[in-house]
This record gives structure tokens, sequence and C-alpha cells, in this order.
């Protein structure tokens, strides 16, 4: 939990933040990161996933192959969702 101080100091620099430069504010509040961050993040997940499944299929692990496959798949569902809502912002 934070204390009073802390949150005194948060909100001062949202508004400080709000001032400068509102739209950037606005799209945070909204949970709408940019584009780019969330392409890295994608492309970390599948390169992640990748190299997860090249070391479950040299150690023949199931739970591994498993569990990168699935890091793969968030990953490439990261990636088409990105996709998609910058077609529709478009």
């Amino acid at each position: 939990m934070l204390s009073d101080e802390d949150r005194r100091r948060l909100q001062d620099i949202e508004a400080a933040i709000r001032m400068e430069d509102p739209r950037f504010a606005e799209r945070l509040a909204d949970g709408r990161f940019p584009a780019r961050a969330g392409r890295a993040a994608a492309l970390a997940l599948i390169l992640l996933g990748l190299v997860g499944l090249l070391a479950g299929l040299a150690l023949l692990s199931g739970p591994t192959l498993l569990f990168a496959a699935l890091v793969t798949a968030m990953g490439v569902m990261l990636w088409g969702r990105l996709g998609r809502r910058r077609r529709r912002a478009g």
C-alpha cells in the first residue's frame, strides 16, 4: 500500500504529464500503449518460444515443448491483435 506522500507524488506526476502531453496521458489511462512496444513484446515472445521449442526437441521434453508452444502462440496472437488494431485505427 502506498503512503499518503507517495500517492500525492504520483498525483503530481500524473498532473504534470497531463499538462505536458494530454494525448499521451489519455492513451496510458486507456491502456493503449505505443504499438512499437507491443510489437517488440510480441516478437520477444515468439523468439523465446521458438528457442524453447528447439530446446524441448533437443531434450525430448514434453513439458518444455508444451510450454514453448504456448509462449509462441501467445506471441503470435499478440502480433495479430496489434495488426488488427492498427488496421481498425488506420
